[in-house]
Formats: C-alpha cells, sequence, structure tokens
C-alpha cells in the first residue's frame, strides 16, 4: 500500500496579531540546505501583512502533514527570525524533531 505524500508545511505566524503564512514543501529535505531555508523563511516573513519588524510572540512552525506531528519555536521579534543563520539553523532544527516521530514507521513518504 502506498501513502500520498502531504509533505511538510513551513509556518511563521503573529500570535499577537493572530496572522499567518505558510508553505507546503513535498520535498522538504531541500530546507536542510541552509540558504533555502533562509530563503523560505524570509519569503514567509514578506507575506505576513506589515508590521513592525519589533513585533513580537513571531512563532516558526513545522509541521508533518502525513501523520499531524507539528513543532514551532517562539521568537523574540521578526528581526531575529530575519536573520538568516537563525532561520536555517530553527528550520533544520524543527524538521529534525517532526522526523525523529517518524523513526518507528516503516515507510517515510516524506522523500526520505
Amino acid at each position: 500500500m502506498t501513502m500520498e505524500n502531504k509533505g511538510y508545511t513551513l509556518a511563521v505566524s503573529h500570535s499577537g496579531r493572530k496572522t499567518r503564512a505558510e508553505k507546503v514543501y513535498l520535498k522538504p529535505m531541500a530546507l536542510y540546505v541552509p540558504e533555502i531555508a533562509a530563503q523560505a523563511v524570509a519569503e514567509l516573513i514578506d507575506s505576513l501583512p506589515a508590521s513592525n519588524d519589533q513585533q513580537t510572540d513571531v512563532a516558526l512552525t513545522v509541521i508533518n502533514n502525513n501523520n499531524g506531528v507539528s513543532v514551532d519555536k517562539d521568537f523574540a521579534s521578526l528581526s531575529a527570525l530575519r536573520e538568516p543563520v537563525n532561520a536555517a539553523d530553527a528550520v533544520k532544527d524543527l524538521i529534525n524533531i517532526v522526523r525523529g516521530y517518524d523513526s518507528d514507521e516503516e515507510t517515510n513518504v516524506c522523500g526520505w
């Protein structure tokens, strides 16, 4: 039996303003490349409604759409999340946590 790959969702949200931007990646392994991860986060931030970069209560979330496992990391401000190194490291860490829940499964359908 083959399962459909629903991919991973990468999202940025402001809990205070109740805004969220997200994108689904069917091949999330590309997000392990720091430049691609940082660019993906920057694009999500840019697609949020205009706000000042000092906005607090910002979260980066990774969701495995195949099993519903979701993890997030809070940031002090959009400026902190905009930093390429911070963004790339956070995406990598979150994906690794989500993938850890897949280790008991016999089949991994997300491109790994």
